[in-house]
């Protein structure tokens, strides 16, 4: 084993049917060396049961969990640990930043939720409260996942989708005004795509953009 090679966690949105854009990617990376690991948030394949229990702050439990499984495993260079998030996946890893400092956060249309109510399970977020909360400009002063960003010094690559239907471009433009101290930024947009990546021309061009 290479004792030196990269690491990427991979965490899906809450109603994503990641696991195969997952396994793109793993098979893409694994032959330059990179080991990767896919995040144990709840998605579209877990049980609305189970799904009802969870909330932010265990989300962000079972991140760091999965962070440090890879951290701490000995063919991992623990310096070259990537996390790339989608959606609330995404929101969680801006999150995780505040407690771990990977090299590299890749966020696909990132959520953002107002700090209060943490411990309420997600499924009982008011989503027009939601709505309105994301068409605002926040700063990090006013957010916990923002004043992450804010002091997040990694290198960072910040995906939209130009269509999104559930993440408007205001969420996106607080993102990237919070990234104010990171080692890089790049912001880039799918053009036409939607929230799930829906189109495959839109799938393959994440993926590449990604991989690149």
């Amino acid at each position: 084993m290479n004792a030196t090679r990269p690491s990427l966690l991979v965490w899906p949105g809450w109603n994503g049917q990641g696991r195969q854009q997952f396994e793109l990617l793993q098979t893409a990376l694994a032959p330059h060396g990179w080991h990767c690991r896919r995040a144990g948030i709840p998605d579209a394949e877990t049980s609305s049961r189970e799904r009802e229990t969870v909330g932010r702050q265990g989300s962000l439990a079972q991140l760091l969990a999965d962070y440090a499984a890879l951290a701490e495993n000995t063919d991992n260079d623990p310096a070259r640990v990537g996390v790339l998030g989608f959606s609330y996946g995404a929101y969680e890893a801006a999150l995780l930043t505040g407690h771990r400092s990977p090299a590299w956060l890749v966020l696909r249309s990132p959520a953002l939720h107002p700090d209060t109510h943490w411990r309420m399970p997600k499924e009982d977020l008011d989503p027009q409260m939601l709505e309105r909360y994301r068409r605002l400009r926040i700063g990090p002063e006013e957010n916990r996942a923002l004043a992450c960003c804010a002091a997040y010094r990694g290198d960072v690559l910040l995906i939209e989708s130009e269509r999104d239907e559930v993440i408007p471009r205001t969420v996106i433009d607080s993102y990237e005004a919070a990234f104010r101290h990171a080692s890089s930024l790049s912001r880039r947009r799918l053009s036409g795509a939607d929230h799930q990546l829906s189109r495959g021309r839109s799938r393959r061009e994440y993926h590449e953009l990604v991989v690149a």
